[in-house]
């Protein structure tokens, strides 16, 4: 019996000390949720005061990367091919002789001639001695075939002896007429009227049939040619705006395309431009070299942009950073995919796309835009 009692007043214990137990667990778990409910709402408050810091203190706004901004509007593109030229004069002739020594030298280099001016005399008495031979020989062979031409006319004599006769006269006509190219050769005279350039002998040298003894230019016009690639068949066409460079003269004029050749060389896989020279002795000059900027392309209204704000990504697709303003007006910068169409001096035109590119109006991120990222906060300065 008091074994009995001894247990149950145990078990009443116990049952005293659980239910004191239980108690204060709730009112823990109470507290604990209490806590956690305050430490969200403190957390909460942080992240409100520390953005506010962030707006307002200017030790941390300088903590933000500083881009310039650059705002899109549809413009003009214009794209040109580059390639080199030289004027060629439409008159522009090296002379040369026939041989012999030089005799005279009757004009200096710089000199206006006219159209047949004798300007270097060869020594031609030897010429003119066979000239005298061929002359004789051509008066008795064509005396001769009088004759006989009489004579056969009148049933008198052989066709052998006028064939013969008729034969012989054309034969000293031919070398008479040969003589006379000699003598002509002899005397170096302007094929047309105009400025000698260049006298390329001396009194007393001899010459030689292929090498030129003066050079006659005319001014009055010229042309200027270029060889354009293959690749701009397509693109190129007479009439086409081309600007011309002259780096030794340092000027720069605009003219069109007169020609475009429409046989490609099949060396060099190119084909021949020509243009105009307008007047005056400063732009004409034979072999001048120029800088040829043939306008291909031109788009009035297009999406063109700086080509130092496109960037390329790892998978090498070209994109810009958009500059958005978020829900408190702060910028924020947008990754946007380009494609690109072709570039020009340093301007980039793209493709039109209102929905997952550019339409062209947008402000981007111009210099500054390689040191941030895709969704990041940016302070934007003014030049």
């Amino acid at each position: 019996m008091k074994k009995s009692l001894t247990l149950l007043l145990t078990a009443a214990l116990f049952a005293a000390c659980g239910s004191a137990d239980t108690s204060d667990l709730g009112r823990k778990r109470q507290e604990l949720d209490s806590l956690k409910t305050a430490y969200k709402a403190l957390g909460e408050r942080i992240k409100e005061v520390d953005a506010w810091i962030a707006e307002h203190d200017t030790t941390v706004r300088r903590n933000l990367a500083n881009v310039t901004a650059l705002t899109l509007k549809p413009t003009r593109f214009e794209h040109f091919v580059q390639v080199h030229g030289h004027v060629k004069a439409d008159k522009s002739a090296d002379l040369y002789g026939g041989g012999g020594r030089v005799r005279r030298i009757l004009v200096q280099e710089g000199d206006r001639v006219s159209q047949g001016q004798l300007l270097v005399d060869l020594d031609n008495d030897a010429i003119e001695k066979q000239m005298a031979q061929a002359e004789a020989a051509y008066e008795l062979a064509r005396d001769v075939f009088a004759k006989q031409e009489a004579l056969w006319k009148q049933q008198i004599g052989s066709e052998v002896q006028y064939l013969q006769a008729k034969s012989n006269k054309e034969q000293a006509e031919a070398g008479l007429a040969a003589m006379r190219e000699q003598l002509r050769m002899s005397r170096i005279t302007a094929p047309f009227s105009g400025t000698v350039d260049e006298i390329m002998v001396t009194v007393g040298q001899m010459t030689a049939p292929q090498l030129p003894v003066a050079r006659v230019v005319d001014l009055a016009g010229a042309s200027l040619e270029a060889e354009v690639p293959e690749s701009y068949l397509q693109r190129v066409k007479a009439g086409d705006p081309v600007r011309v460079e002259f780096p030794s003269l340092g000027d720069t004029i605009m003219a069109s395309l007169s020609n475009v050749s429409r046989y490609i060389d099949p060396a060099n896989r190119t084909f021949k431009v020509a243009l105009r020279m307008p007047a005056g002795e400063g732009y004409v000059r034979p072999n001048l070299l120029s800088v040829v900027h043939i306008r291909d392309v031109v788009q009035d209204s297009a999406v063109v942009v700086p080509a130092r704000c496109i960037q390329e990504d790892v998978e090498g697709r070209s994109y810009v950073f958009v500059l958005d303003s978020d829900k408190d007006g702060r910028q924020v910068t947008r990754k946007v995919l380009v494609d690109r169409v072709m570039d020009y001096r340093g301007l980039t035109m793209v493709k039109r796309d209102a929905v997952e590119g550019l339409n062209g109006t947008e402000t981007i991120v111009d210099e500054g835009a390689k040191s941030v990222a895709d969704g990041q906060r940016v302070q934007v300065s003014t030049l």
